[in-house]
């Protein structure tokens, strides 16, 4: 694999600005180092787990949906993250209704805290195209 490229914490707070601006949401920040922790755990997994790119945007999915450092939108801004975070290293995923779907039910789940970060990766895996 080629040099892992991850988001950094400027790029994520730009996602979730123009998720609340499109989709609406309360703007804000609840805990900034809940949102850079999550930003940091894809190098953590790379280069303490030896994950890959799926593991690696899986974790950072799953903690910014989890760790609910935006006063909105945190599984909106998780989702999107890991699209973008796949889609800059070569990933591509299905854009149809059923894989919206089924990504807006991983991430109520993952919220809820009844979904694990590698099921997060395991969906991820199953979808790449």
């Amino acid at each position: 694999m080629n040099e892992l490229v991850t988001l950094a914490l400027e790029d994520v707070l730009e996602l979730h600005r123009r998720q609340i601006e499109g989709w609406g949401g309360a703007e804000g920040i609840h805990d900034l180092n809940a949102i850079e922790a999550a930003c940091n755990a894809p190098n953590n997994v790379y280069c303490y787990e030896g994950g890959d790119v799926v593991d690696c945007a899986a974790a950072l999915m799953w903690h910014l949906c989890s760790n609910h450092g935006f006063r909105d939108g945190n599984k909106r801004v998780g989702a999107v993250a890991g699209i973008v975070m796949l889609s800059v290293n070569g990933v591509e995923l299905p854009g149809d209704r059923t894989f919206q779907s089924d990504l807006i039910h991983l991430m109520l789940g993952t919220a809820e805290g009844k979904t694990s970060r590698q099921d997060v990766a395991a969906f991820l895996r199953s979808r790449i195209q």
